[in-house]
């Protein structure tokens, strides 16, 4: 991947629950995760809210996440969670905490195979509060070197079991640090590198910027010799530890072949 001259890539921040940014709070109810269980373990990546269309008393919720976590699903227990063995009680300890929200009838609308995203639906009561579709635009490049955000599950990915610990949602800042190509099954396409932490489980996640507009899609980490991808960065150098992210024009583009925007 060949970054825009006189780029440079500040250390990631880590992950965080709170203390969270105006931006990051404005989209953090829209923010999923998208669980598989089945007899051999659960699979687990992030969601994000991008539309919605009423019927009545029921309404269609439209989400973005990760490509290979539909492909990888063959269970039929899928579903969205706010959150994954939230605690019992309030940080109070004695006040009860309402029970983590679970989207269960998970359908898949579009997968695109090039950026490995995916378009899903889920319908349910009106009257569910799911936090507002994210607006997607073709300006993300107004945030190059611009503090940026990820929302996700960070260190979820596949496991035995997701009953034993809280698996939380976090978010994490980092830099947009230029534009590049990378090859994915086959085909060159223009990625996002970012200074955003990235675990398994981020992927199908939404980047914001500071004015809480979408930047991108996180889909890969940094590069290693299983992620399937091909790009001029090198895992043992500092510097080139990235995040890449889909940019958000490709993901407007990927809406309209979904169906969910006008041509």
């Amino acid at each position: 991947m060949t970054l825009a001259p006189g780029t440079h890539c500040r250390a990631a921040e880590g992950f965080f629950t709170d203390k969270q940014p105006p931006a990051v709070r404005a989209v953090w109810p829209s923010v999923y995760a998208f669980v598989c269980e089945g007899r051999s373990g659960a699979y687990t990546a992030s969601a994000f809210l991008v539309g919605q269309a009423p019927r009545g008393k029921r309404t269609d919720y439209y989400f973005i996440t990760a490509g290979h976590a539909i492909e990888d699903c063959k269970e039929p227990r899928r579903y969205l969670a706010e959150d994954i063995n939230q605690p019992r009680f309030e940080s109070d300890g004695i006040t009860l905490a309402p029970p983590p929200q679970r989207l269960d009838g998970v359908d898949l609308v579009y997968v695109d195979d090039a950026y490995d995203l995916a378009v899903v639906r889920i319908t349910a009561s009106t009257k569910r509060r799911l936090g507002a579709p994210l607006p997607v635009g073709d300006r993300c490049e107004q945030a190059l070197r611009q503090e940026i955000y990820a929302i996700g599950f960070p260190g979820v990915g596949k496991r035995r079991s997701l009953r034993l610990s809280r698996e939380a949602k976090r978010w994490s800042k980092g830099e947009f640090v230029g534009l590049g190509k990378a090859e994915f099954r086959g085909r060159l396409s223009t990625y996002i590198a970012a200074s955003v932490d990235s675990l398994p489980g981020n992927s199908g996640g939404p980047v914001i910027d500071a004015k809480g507009t979408l930047v991108g899609v996180v889909v890969k980490g940094a590069a290693n010799e299983d992620n399937g991808f091909r790009y001029d960065v090198d895992p043992r150098k500092k510097g080139d530890w990235h995040s890449f992210l889909v940019p958000c024009q490709a993901v407007l583009s990927i809406l309209r072949r979904a169906g969910l925007l006008a041509h």
